[in-house]
């Protein structure tokens, strides 16, 4: 083993903060689900069967007659299933003769930043893979595809916001996310419509910059485009503000801590320290008797979920 300043770089206390330095930029997806810790491997949860208006025990509140009670009545209940929890991650072989270096910092944060942007991909994979199954299948974009000349994208993220509201449900629409190829056609599109300028601002919204999102102000929703999770052509729509799936994950303080804490960029750029709850990212090393090289491995453990499939909409082929 390395000994003096350089071991420190082997312990999890430093190891997880560098690599979710990476991580956190690249958790999109994080935004759409509803973080529970769990303390085993195993967890139940429940799930939306009917919604409030939709309930088959649904009554009318009958008028008060003096000395009589009011009705007792009963709801359906949220179903209960179980599911467990996935662990996925990664090992990485570092050389002795980079152990014994002092180069060893510099490879060392080389290898972390490098696992925690793919761990942070495979994450972003899971959440939108779960969030795109258990969605309420679309029908609302009903006009040409974003790349015909005759597309109305904002047309169809309008009827989208009306489909997304549905009796019983707190459900609105915030977010609508899809492939870059698709965001480049919108943005092609509110670039190319002939509008005044306070009608593009107020109803169309307005393209530009180097974002990968647009706010569309009459469909009240932010469209973002995204490199992988969404197929070209497809677009899943969701409520920021009431998250239809939950992330379960377990933290094994043997090889890990409940709490992150790591040093990132600020809005305006400067470096500032944060603090995260820890959604199941590990670190372990160890020393391979045969070659003396250092084997560290990095995991993540766990499941998203969803509970409410009408906090979702996934629309096929459809932009």
């Amino acid at each position: 083993m390395v000994s003096g300043t350089n071991n420190a770089y082997l312990r999890a206390d430093v190891a997880l903060p560098l690599a979710y330095a990476k991580m956190e930029p690249n958790l999109f997806w994080l935004d759409f689900v509803t973080p529970k810790a769990e303390d085993s491997n195993a967890f139940m949860y429940m799930y939306d069967s009917t919604g409030k208006s939709s309930d088959t025990k649904k009554k009318t509140p009958p008028p008060y007659t003096q000395g009589a009670q009011f009705p007792e009545v009963d709801k359906s209940r949220r179903l209960t299933t179980s599911a467990l929890l996935e662990s996925n991650g990664f090992s990485m072989r570092i050389g002795r003769e980079v152990i014994r270096s002092n180069k060893m910092e510099s490879e060392l944060v080389e290898c972390y930043d490098t696992l925690g942007y793919w761990l942070a991909e495979h994450i972003n994979t899971s959440i939108s893979t779960a969030l795109i199954g258990g969605a309420t299948a679309s029908t609302a974009a009903t006009g040409d595809a974003w790349s015909a000349t005759t597309a109305t994208p904002v047309e169809d993220l309008r009827l989208i916001k009306y489909e997304m509201r549905r009796e019983g449900y707190p459900f609105r629409l915030t977010d609508v996310i899809v492939n870059t190829d698709n965001f480049a056609e919108l943005e092609g599109y509110l670039t190319s419509i002939d509008v005044s300028s306070t009608k593009q601002q107020q109803v169309y919204g307005v393209p530009g910059g180097t974002g990968d999102s647009i706010f569309i102000p009459i469909a009240g929703c932010t469209v973002t485009g995204v490199d992988s999770g969404i197929t070209e052509s497809n677009f899943l729509a969701a409520d920021k503000n009431n998250p239809a799936a939950e992330l379960h994950y377990y933290i094994d303080t043997a090889f890990s801590q409940p709490r992150i804490t790591y040093r990132t960029n600020g809005p305006d750029g400067k470096e500032i320290t944060k603090t995260v709850p820890n959604l199941g990212l590990h670190f372990s090393q160890y020393e391979e008797p045969d070659t003396h090289d250092t084997i560290i491995q990095m995991w993540v453990e766990n499941k998203t979920v969803v509970t409410k499939p009408y906090g979702l909409l996934y629309g096929a082929a459809q932009i």
